[in-house]
């Protein structure tokens, strides 16, 4: 598809914007820690960042109180640290006697910005063996069939191969026939179990048991279980359906817990004909595509996990109106979007990220010609990208986030000066940075070091500096509203790049409001209605 031609933007719209965000800054932090598990005696390493949100650099110098607060909220220690360029560095030795729970590191800098990370403090003993168990989906349901991958390995890293494990389910206080598994020549092998066709609560452990030596060792993972119930919020891209335009819209699936759950479902139309079929590619969220049709309507229906007899309405189309979709990033330099409306308009484009005004323009779209847009922007571009099309009142009429620049930032390499170490040899890492491109490049980076095994046993789910600086701080994720594993919206799983799609398409949904930036100009400011249907 050609790309249209792109005109200038409208000055007074584009100076709104930029004029908005001059007065309007805040910041993004990050709180490091070596290691999310500590034993008493031990020292945290902690390194805290504090940037613009804008630009992401640091500052002018600033002072950080650094606090250690009990699960009582007691402090446990306190320090007053320098922050300057932007980060700031130090430890808290852990007494001897510290009772055990989840402490918080918390950060308050003198500008007012907070921030906290949650860590664990327990005396544990050090794992023989490095193992991880995962689910391969997010939700089961009556007679399901249970898979699950494992993978182990000796704290040196050599694969736990060809041995034998033990898996122990138990369903509702009563225990399944055990399974007898056997690891491959990589320390990796699959537990595969069918659920009871009838449950009483749904409440299911899986537990794998490995024997090394004549000590035994195991992993445990809750097994998601719904109950014939969940929760399924729906978005339509951009904001709503439009009759006769094709949509779509997107979902996340929620257990009555509140925890993701991946599902299979049909689409229905009010004469019960399936229209679409669709599943999730990641913790619950997917999408569907969707034309509807003048005055119909439309249900879901789902069919994994089984038992669940709920139908959900779809959002209804409305009767006219223009729709944002996504479409493949290709160039590091171009922002690419699509467009399509019901009549021929000429159309204005917004791209905001991260607290400035990135790129803008206006088009021409014909009446139910999906239309491309392709806008300019830096090479080194990186992170969550607000994209608003307005009309030439600058009406807001539909808008979406989309990421651009994934996988674009600084690369990092880490060379030993030998494979192999004894018990205190000293260590020489060798240190490489550069860009996308794999020019060298300055940085200045933080670097642990910490038993594998340790990590292994924390199965520790919380986000890095990558995406706490470009993903969970956008979306507003807190304590009591995280992003599960963040980290994977960043890694190299073939469905990484359209679960990150969804989650921009649904934690993301509508939050931007435009009244502030557009009352100065005498326009409308509200981009449709606010949340997804339920």
């Amino acid at each position: 598809m050609t790309p249209a031609t792109l005109e200038p933007g409208a000055a007074d719209l584009d100076k709104a914007i930029a004029s908005f965000y001059e007065h309007s800054t805040s910041k993004r932090t990050y709180i490091m820690t070596d290691k999310p598990l500590y034993q008493p005696g031990e020292t945290i390493w902690y390194r805290a960042d504090l940037r613009a949100t804008g630009t992401l650099v640091g500052g002018q110098p600033v002072g950080l109180t650094m606090m250690l607060t009990s699960p009582r909220g007691a402090i446990v220690s306190q320090k007053r640290v320098l922050a300057q360029n932007g980060f700031a560095r130090n430890d808290f030795k852990l007494p001897a006697e510290i009772e055990g729970g989840e402490y918080k590191l918390s950060m308050v800098a003198d500008d007012g910005t907070q921030d906290f990370k949650s860590i664990v403090i327990n005396t544990y003993q050090t794992p023989r063996l490095q193992k991880t168990l995962e689910l391969l989906r997010k939700a089961y349901g009556e007679g399901d069939q249970v898979s699950a991958a494992i993978e182990i390995k000796r704290a040196t890293g050599e694969p736990f191969a060809d041995k034998a494990l033990t898996g122990i389910i138990t369903i509702d206080d009563v225990e399944l026939p055990r399974l007898k598994i056997t690891t491959d020549k990589d320390g990796k092998a699959t537990a595969r179990f069918q659920l009871p066709a009838k449950l009483v609560r749904g409440d299911g452990l899986l537990t794998i048991m490995a024997d090394d030596g004549g000590v035994t060792e195991s992993v445990q993972k809750r097994i998601p279980i719904v109950m014939k119930t969940i929760s399924l919020s729906m978005f339509p891209e951009g904001g709503d359906l439009i009759d006769s335009i094709p949509g779509r819209v997107y979902f996340m699936a929620k257990t009555t817990l509140g925890k993701p759950a991946d599902i299979e479902g049909r689409v229905l139309d009010d004469t019960g004909k399936t229209v679409a079929e669709f599943s999730s590619v990641h913790d619950g969220m997917g999408r569907f595509e969707l034309t509807p049709g003048t005055d119909r309507k439309y249900q879901v229906a789902i069919t994994k996990p089984a038992g669940i007899t709920q139908k959900f309405d779809v959002p209804h189309g409305k009767a006219g109106g223009c729709v944002i979709r996504s479409v493949d990033q290709k160039s590091p330099t171009t922002l690419r979007v699509g467009a399509i409306c019901n009549t021929a308009r000429k159309l204005q484009v917004e791209a905001v990220m991260r607290e400035h005004r990135l790129a803008s323009g206006s088009f021409e779209v014909g009446a139910n010609v999906p239309t491309l847009v392709e806008l300019p922007v830096a090479a080194n571009t990186q992170g969550v990208v607000r994209v608003t099309l307005f009309s030439a009142r600058y009406e807001p009429l539909s808008e979406r986030l989309l990421y651009h620049g994934l996988g674009s930032g600084i690369q990092i390499s880490m060379t030993a000066d030998k494979k192999t170490y004894s018990p205190r040899d000293p260590v020489k890492l060798r240190i490489k940075t550069t860009d996308a491109t794999g020019k060298a490049v300055k940085a200045n980076i933080g670097v642990a070091v910490v038993d594998e095994t340790v990590l292994a046993y924390a199965d520790d789910k919380s986000g890095n500096l990558v995406s706490r600086m470009f993903l969970e701080q956008e979306l507003g994720a807190t304590a009591e509203d995280p992003i599960e594993d963040p980290k994977y919206y960043f890694g190299d799983k073939p469905d990484a790049t359209a679960a990150l799609d969804a989650l921009l398409a649904t934690r993301g949904y509508r939050r931007f409001e435009w009244r502030p930036i557009l009352g100065a100009l005498g326009a409308g400011g509200t981009a449709g209605s606010q949340g997804g249907a339920k």
